[in-house]
């Protein structure tokens, strides 16, 4: 049986900075060499290549984290090894030219069933992209708990409809709404300095909650809570270094991809009066562009079942 004290540390200082605030450093250090590997096990490739959809963060030519999505049928995403995950699509519009995915490059993947509220995490670096191909070879591979995922059934649509990209600079009324209504988003974050040491990469995660869990201040702020969940602390301790954020909600039924860039700011119930006490940390986010690209998902789900872990 391996010791995992003898293997190397799978966390950076920004996240082990918030275990020790908790006093769970030593517990979350042996947990995270034992669930984070540097390969697929076998039931994470045969779940990556069942996916019609799978969100991806990478950083733009500025440095600035992105939440993008990519699609396809069943199998549009294949793994050679269990090192190694390929996908096979085209990037949806409004996501940056810029954005970095050359080899080189570093990467997070998320994969969720919605049905199965099953969730797999990949974090790595690109091996090649060419072709609307994009090899992404594992630095971190594990699973995510099923917390405050929604489980729905969605369709691929049948008719295409010309997608509209909207790019501007704070909140309109339809993203307002849009954020309303949200019951899922999903959060890219970056270390500070990336590097060939797999700590130190993109990081995507999945936020849930019921609609309205975001919070909207004004046009160029909002508020999400941090639920607790593995308390790995990926996102945050990504913030407590590198403020820079971007987010992506998809409206299931409008088929709409909001992006949102922003700056963000950890908020705990002692230093924020917005904060009430059921929720512990909140993300405040400081909102400097927004995308929205109208009719753009090619999947629609009418029908919600939202997590039991999440109370009316």
């Amino acid at each position: 049986m391996t010791d995992n004290r003898l293997l190397p540390p799978v966390f950076h200082e920004g996240e082990v900075s918030l275990h020790k605030s908790l006093g769970i450093d030593d517990r979350l250090a042996d947990l995270g060499r034992h669930m984070i590997r540097d390969h697929m096990p076998d039931q994470h490739r045969e779940f990556f290549t069942q996916l019609p959809w799978v969100h991806l963060a990478a950083v733009d030519g500025e440095g600035h984290p992105w939440a993008t999505v990519r699609t396809g049928k069943p199998g549009f995403m294949q793994t050679p090894d269990n090192k190694t995950l390929c996908i096979l699509s085209t990037p949806p519009p409004g996501e940056p030219a810029d954005l970095q995915l050359s080899p080189g490059s570093k990467v997070s993947i998320v994969g969720l069933d919605t049905a199965s509220r099953r969730r797999n995490r990949l974090n790595g670096t690109v091996k090649r992209n060419a072709d609307n191909q994009l090899h992404v070879a594992v630095d971190q591979s594990y699973g995510n708990c099923p917390k405050y995922i929604q489980k729905r059934t969605p369709h691929q649509t049948t008719e295409a409809t010309p997608s509209v990209v909207s790019v501007h600079s704070s909140l309109d009324q339809t993203d307002s709404e849009l954020l309303k209504r949200a019951d899922t988003l999903y959060i890219a974050s970056r270390a500070a300095a990336l590097s060939e040491d797999p700590r130190f990469g993109v990081d995507i995660n999945h936020r849930g909650g019921l609609p309205g869990f975001v919070s909207i201040l004004n046009n160029t702020t909002i508020l999400i809570p941090d639920y607790k969940g593995n308390n790995f602390f990926n996102t945050l301790g990504n913030i407590t270094h590198e403020p820079r954020v971007g987010i992506q909600v998809i409206d299931y039924v409008t088929a709409t991809l909001l992006n949102l860039q922003g700056q963000a700011e950890i908020l705990t119930i002692e230093d924020n009066e917005l904060t009430p006490p059921d929720m512990g940390r909140r993300l405040k986010i400081s909102i400097t562009a927004v995308t929205r690209s109208t009719g753009s998902f090619p999947y629609q789900s009418q029908e919600t079942e939202y997590s039991p872990y999440l109370s009316p």
